[in-house]
């Protein structure tokens, strides 16, 4: 019993390691969503080709970015005089401090009479200043910093946007929408483990594990997209957040289970956790490989978004391995009080609801048929068949770059701020 205590002590300490290492040498994340983080479509495709043709075109060694300066008068009302006459002077300051600012253009309605007619809305009620900068190893948020402290207004409503922008406050979102994930499934962890063992120690060590896999895998896969170029996107954490925290809480319920009927049946805790791994182990193990081969075998995909999933199968591998090796260390180490303050170990028991509708529906398959067709109406009623390709809806409306562009499209053409009109 002591040597199995001790080799499960030593892999609970290589873990602990292994954890804190990857968490202090990850590399920053929201970073790598910028830099390689963007869904990319195949090179072969037309729209890919034309892109790397204009940066031939227009390659400057340094890069830029395209911002649109948005002001309007916040209500259906024209610009009155004195707000013009605030906008050219704002115009008139981001050309003298062009040199300090980056800006190696700047397209203006004060330019000519042609630019005029198309920056200023038909209503009056809007002017676009269209802005290209020089990246000058900044960021686009940085940027965006320094031209607010000229641009912003207290007489006019002002907005800075553009598709650089865009894609900065879609990481951002992207970023808080996992946080929020996290959190949701934890609390939902928490509350399915307690239901099943009545126990609050079971959900301490099912999450302990699972976040060990968790964070293991995510410095993991850092560390292969920051050296290596591994296929990355926005969504490959949270791909990694619901697909480890779901199957890894279902594989506990399994393991811990199992655990706790053989309680009863071995005469020592070693014994227990020992056939636990011989019979649920191995379920375990089989249902991961096919999660495992699945996610992996996206890695021949075309499209970035698929390819980035991929990533899912090293915390699935990991995930198998945390399971195998630091679950058994607190098996061992609390036995029976990890069901604590359950005093029976009978394992569980049959679930008499399911078994009533397992009857029902080897007995009158008809009227379970009709059973579920009525619980699909609602979702069939609702579901609208629309697709939409357009990105902005996945940006919250609280973001300034979405606010702009929101302003173009109320007050300009219909493909205003598109390549083309």
């Amino acid at each position: 019993m002591k040597k199995i205590m001790n080799w499960r002590l030593v892999s609970f300490v290589l873990w602990i390691a292994v954890t804190v290492i990857m968490i202090t040498t990850m590399p920053n994340l929201d970073q790598l969503v910028r830099e390689k983080g963007q869904i990319e479509i195949p090179e072969t495709a037309q729209s890919r080709v034309a892109e790397e043709m204009l940066n031939q075109m227009e390659n400057d060694g340094g890069g830029k970015y395209d911002i649109i300066a948005v002001f309007t008068s916040g209500n259906k009302h024209a610009l009155t005089d004195k707000q013009k006459e605030e906008v050219n002077q704002i115009i008139n300051q981001l050309k003298n401090e062009k040199s300090k600012l980056g800006i190696k253009e700047i397209l203006t309605h004060l330019d000519n009479e042609q630019t005029e007619k198309q920056l200023i809305s038909k209503d009056g009620t809007t002017i676009l200043t269209q802005l290209t900068i020089a990246k000058q190893d900044k960021q686009v948020s940085e940027v965006a910093e320094e031209l607010k402290g000229i641009v912003n207004s207290k007489n006019l409503d002002t907005y800075l946007t553009g598709n650089d922008l865009v894609m900065e406050d879609f990481v951002q979102s992207t970023q808080e929408g996992i946080k929020k994930t996290e959190v949701i499934a934890i609390i939902f962890i928490i509350v399915v483990l307690i239901l099943v063992f009545r126990s609050p120690i079971v959900p301490f060590v099912s999450l302990l594990t699972v976040g060990v896999s968790y964070l293991v895998s995510l410095g993991i896969i850092a560390h292969l997209v920051d050296q290596f170029n591994y296929p990355f996107s926005n969504f490959t954490q949270v791909f990694l957040v619901v697909i480890l925290f779901g199957i890894g809480t279902d594989y506990n319920i399994l393991l811990f289970t199992r655990f706790k009927e053989e309680l009863v049946k071995q005469e020592t805790v070693g014994q227990a956790v020992s056939v636990t791994y011989k019979t649920a182990g191995k379920t375990v193990l089989f249902s991961a490989l096919a999660v495992f081969i699945g996610f992996m075998a996206l890695i021949l995909a075309t499209f970035g978004l698929y390819r980035s999933s991929s990533a899912v199968a090293i915390g699935v591998g990991v995930l198998v391995l945390v399971l195998m090796t630091l679950n058994p260390f607190f098996m061992v180490l609390l036995g029976k009080k990890m069901f604590w303050p359950i005093k029976t170990f009978n394992g569980h028991s049959d679930s008499k609801i399911w078994g009533t509708l397992a009857k029902i529906s080897v007995s009158r398959p008809v009227i379970a048929l009709v059973l579920v067709a009525v619980l699909c109406v609602p979702f069939v009623a609702n579901y609208s068949n629309s697709l939409s390709y357009n990105d902005l809806l996945e940006v919250d409306d609280r973001y300034e770059s979405k606010q702009g562009v929101n302003v173009i499209e109320d007050h300009f053409p219909p493909g205003f701020s598109a390549p083309a009109t």
